[in-house]
């Protein structure tokens, strides 16, 4: 029988928002060059461009490391409470 997948973890999700977010402002940022970019919002996002790509990459790879972190060890977890005792070595013949 198959197992059921396990929902995505709460950092997974946030991980994917920020990756959509920073999708958006790219998008937007091409949107200024094919459009006006007098308007109060092109002027802000020309000037801070930089430091929002900043924070959204930091984001996502903060995120993204933590969920991942986040994973291991519930799988670790699980690993351990199907087979709680651990191996035997085996005994060193002299």
């Amino acid at each position: 029988m198959r197992h059921q997948p396990k929902p995505a973890s709460l950092l997974f999700r946030l991980t994917a928002v920020a990756a959509g977010v920073f999708v958006v402002t790219i998008l937007a940022l091409i949107a200024i060059v094919i459009g006006n970019s007098h308007t109060h919002g092109a002027v802000w996002l020309n000037r801070n461009a930089g430091s929002l790509f900043a924070v959204e990459v930091f984001a996502i790879l903060g995120l993204g490391f933590a969920a991942m972190a986040q994973d291991r060890k519930q799988t670790l977890r699980e690993q351990n409470e199907a087979d709680p005792s651990p191996p035997t070595p085996p005994s060193e013949v002299s």
